[in-house]
């Protein structure tokens, strides 16, 4: 077999290949510089290549598929790919030198160009005709890590348009790599946005100054064209900005100026442009920002030399954003995730604003369950940075590539008229609207409906003109009823049957926004509501939400169920460095949409109790004094009230539990009891041996005292007594305060506004701010009978929270069951022998373990050079001596 010796050999052998297939040069495929102007042009790249004036020239270029093919070829098998553990490499040797890096490359460089969206790349290097290898990628960004190796490694799929097609099908990205690139590049968005963040810190720009910046240097680094796309003034790149100090030529000067041809060419409307311009004038005000300065440690490696402010901060977002973002791109709101970073450090969160920008994948799952297509007109009242517009305006897009063929005419034109005419966005905040109509400016320009105005003073022809059929929302909750009236009014102004899904506090839904809600049903329907993570907003994790689902101009009908979905397992753990995957939430967003529209009989893929998860079930009547207060969730969940066996086994273990640890002052490790004959015939009497059960108000049994005094942790000193306050955390036990205050000194049973129910033996005094009341026993109750009842109030930590807090108005004509004798009346004995065969069930095997096993978890739990030291010895020995059977157990006043 002859070697090959030049590089045109294997370009002759492939030519073969494709002949073999068919295809014909200039007709089917070019060489070289053989290609039309518009690769050309692409292959020029943008303002992120390099490159300014000369084309790349790929050995091959197949432009007559769904998707451009450029192929490289290089002599020598060792010449395929140059690649290292962080993947392959972009240098400018391994680019020049290595077939498959070159081809990425002018793939890259098409993607930057914007004028392709995916490209396949393929790498071809040989020794002869036997020796020869090639590797083809799917490349869906101008990232350097934005692309997809496919399972390939010849090039029969060009044989025709329909072995393309089936090529393509498989190698674009599917759902679930959709979705791990969005939770990655979130994550990786995030992590510039916070070093971003502390880079502006450090040079004294405020929190509002910073998101300008950000959108108004992306801006600045576009390249200028007129209508017919020709360029017309390249984009501002980092060796611009030289630190002069004239008035025309500072740093500041050049982006504003930048900004502003770029929004001329974009044939923006005077009054926006002006708006704009108005905020971005940020950049240029302060001369001090544009003298030269050392680089910043943050961008001390990019820059060497010194640099003003406004330059090393464009640099940072030159290479880690701009460089970066068309693989930010789909549903990412770019601006919002900056916006948000920059939140966390300078306005508390943005909570005094009431802002709350919602992630990515929960606007897609919202655009999805309205059924977004490529025909729906969509607004959103409360636009803030876009995110719900971007997702609404990638599923249309996607929507259009499949039904009027991607690349097509009517696709491109139709493509053209969603970003024109069918988002509309309105927006009160001059920041806010500055940086949503960048983040649709940089998705090519869907800002055109864009507003800045108080939505309830815009005119009805707006809204007439559009006609919207969808309304996606996430109001400011700052504003009354927790911004309800913004979901009313986009209601009251679309089609009839249009429909509208919003994000929002759950005590909208709760009481918060009765007024509203009860217009909202007079008119429209309630579809259905999902109860979403309390961690969704991290680091804002208090804010506790769900998302209600309307159909517009359709009065409610209350004969009709409402559906309710629990969705506070979405899958992910988030924390304020990152996002993690724990429980498939690829697949459980993408059930969320068979859930909502097939109920308990949806076919969904992860793991689901859907019984539990789903309820259909009616709200209050309009006449009743709970309409429009029971829209939650948790308010129709089916809660099965009567304690099994093991709930009064773990009531009593974790209560003994703690006490133990109170001597030990160590956490007791959890141990499940193993089942001895006694406790199998406890449970049998339990349920079967003649005890009867009958339902109980609580406000029969109990009542209500609270606190008098708001005792702070400054009041804690060690002295007096025990001081409770809300939380499962050390069942509520703060510490010891010797403040006057009311104590509580009958055994009793003490709740909290989460629903935690305790019984306590002992005095306390109650923190009033955090809402825990007692409630104390009409008739005489010993302990265990408070803890027998205790048990059957676990449920209330499933039913109340943040946003519907439980008081004793609330539960005190809750029912619960108890044992009752033969005449009725409440089996106090029955209660007392029951807790107490538990207790002592526990207690035993507590000390039938003693230092060995105590000792033998400590090393299994790492601690294996811990000892016991000789208090903690003393405290066990003497645990017989403290506990008090006839007393219910270890006290507190006996352990202090």
């Amino acid at each position: 077999m002859m070697k090959f010796k030049l590089e045109d050999n294997i370009n002759d052998y492939i030519k073969e290949i494709l002949g073999k297939l068919g295809l014909k040069s200039d007709a089917d495929y070019g060489v070289e510089s053989q290609m039309s102007q518009y690769l050309k042009d692409a292959l020029r790249g943008g303002a992120k290549t390099k490159n300014k004036t000369n084309f790349g020239k790929p050995d091959f270029n197949i432009t007559k598929y769904k998707a451009p093919v450029i192929m490289e070829n290089k002599l020598g098998l060792k010449r395929l790919v140059n690649a290292s553990k962080g993947g392959i490499k972009f240098d400018e040797a391994s680019i020049k030198k290595y077939a498959v890096n070159g081809a990425l490359h002018y793939a890259r460089t098409m993607l930057a160009s914007t004028k392709y969206s995916e490209v396949i790349a393929i790498g071809c290097a040989a020794d002869d005709r036997e020796n020869a290898k090639m590797e083809i990628y799917y490349v869906y960004g101008s990232g350097e890590r934005d692309y997809k190796k496919l399972p390939i490694d010849n090039l029969n799929f060009l044989e025709n348009e329909k072995s393309f097609n089936e090529f393509y099908k498989d190698a674009i990205l599917n759902e679930s790599e959709k979705h791990a690139i969005l939770i990655k590049t979130k994550d990786e968005l995030a992590g510039y946005a916070k070093k971003l963040n502390k880079l502006m810190q450090n040079h004294s720009i405020t929190a509002p100054q910073r998101v300008l910046y950000v959108s108004g240097m992306l801006l600045a680094m576009q390249d200028v064209r007129n209508s017919d796309g020709a360029l017309i003034q390249k984009g501002l790149t980092p060796d611009d900005l030289k630190g002069l100090q004239t008035d025309t030529n500072r740093d500041g000067i050049k982006i504003k100026n930048q900004i502003e041809e770029f929004l001329k060419s974009k044939q923006i409307k005077t009054n926006k442009m002006q708006l704009m311009l108005a905020s971005f004038s940020e950049i240029s005000k302060d001369p001090y920002r544009d003298e030269l300065a050392s680089p910043d440690d943050l961008v001390g490696k990019i820059i060497e030399a010194k640099a003003s402010i406004n330059k090393q901060i464009f640099v940072y977002i030159y290479e880690n954003i701009f460089m970066q973002i068309d693989r930010l791109g789909g549903h990412l709101d770019i601006m919002g995730e900056l916006y948000s970073e920059f939140l966390k450090y300078a306005l508390g969160d943005g909570k005094e604003l009431g802002i709350v920008l919602t992630p990515p994948y929960v606007t897609k799952m919202m655009s999805e369950i309205l059924n977004i297509d490529k025909d729906s007109r969509v607004m959103d009242l409360a636009t803030g940075s876009a995110g719900f517009l971007i997702s609404a305006m990638e599923l249309m897009i996607t929507d259009c590539e499949a039904k009027l063929a991607k690349g097509s005419a009517d696709c491109i034109e139709k493509i053209e008229q969603i970003k024109k005419s069918q988002l509309l966005g309105v927006e009160l905040n001059a920041e806010m609207y500055a940086l949503a109509a960048t983040n649709m400016i940089l998705r090519g320009d869907g800002s055109s409906l864009m507003q800045k105005a108080n939505v309830f003073d815009t005119p009805p022809e707006l809204y007439c003109d559009f006609n919207a059929d969808r309304v996606l929302l996430n109001p400011p909750f700052s504003h009354k009823e927790n911004g309800m009236p913004f979901i009313e009014f986009g209601l009251n102004h679309m089609q009839k049957g249009g429909l509208g899904a919003i994000i929002i506090q759950d005590s909208a839904g709760s009481g918060k926004a009765v007024a509203t809600n009860k217009k909202i049903l007079a008119k429209h329907t309630l579809l259905a509501s999902i109860k979403m993570p309390t961690d969704l907003f991290m680091p804002m994790a208090g804010v506790q939400t769900s998302i209600y689902i309307f159909k517009a101009k359709e009065p409610h009908d209350f004969e009709v169920p409402v559906k309710f979905i629990d969705f506070r397992n979405d899958g992910f753990k988030r924390t304020e460095r990152s996002t993690a995957e724990i429980d498939e939430p690829e697949k459980r967003y993408a059930d969320i949409i068979r859930i909502y529209k097939s109920g308990l009989n949806a076919r969904v893929d992860a793991s689901w109790d859907l019984s539990s998860a789903y309820v259909e079930d009616f709200i209050a009547c309009f006449d009743s004094d709970n309409c429009g207060a029971d829209w939650n969730f948790d308010q129709h969940k089916k809660i099965d009230t009567k304690p099994t066996l093991s709930d009064f086994k773990k009531s009593v273990s974790d209560y003994l539990a703690w006490e133990v640890s109170q001597i030990l002052k160590k956490e007791n490790p959890s141990r499940k009891s193993s089942v001895s004959e006694r406790i199998a015939r406890l449970e049998t009497e339990f349920i079967t041996n003649g005890v009867e059960w009958r339902e109980f108000e609580l406000s029969e049994l109990f009542k209500n005292e609270n606190g008098n005094f708001d005792i702070q942790k400054k009041h804690i000193n060690g002295r007096g007594e025990l001081v409770i306050t809300s939380g499962e955390s050390d069942r509520g036990v703060m510490g010891r305060s010797d403040v006057s205050a009311k104590i509580i000194h009958k055994p009793c049973l003490s709740i909290d506004m989460f629903g935690n129910c305790f019984a306590r033996n002992y005095p306390f005094k109650m923190v009033t701010h955090a809402r825990v009341f007692a409630a104390v026993p009409f008739m005489d109750m010993g302990f265990r009978v408070l803890n027998f009842i205790a048990t059957n109030l676990s449920h209330l930590n499933k039913i109340y929270g943040y946003s519907n807090m439980a008081t004793w108005d609330k539960i005190k004509d809750i029912k619960i069951s108890l044992p009752c004798d033969s005449k009725g009346e409440i089996n106090f004995c029955f209660m007392e022998k029951f807790i107490s065969e538990l207790e002592n069930e526990y207690l035993e095997e507590l000390e039938s373990e003693r230092l060995e096993e105590l000792e033998a978890y400590l090393a299994v739990t790492g601690l294996k050079d811990y000892e016991l030291n000789q208090k903690e010895k003393d405290a066990l020995k003497k645990f017989d001596a403290i506990y008090d059977p006839e007393n219910g157990g270890l006290t507190p006043p006996l352990v202090a």
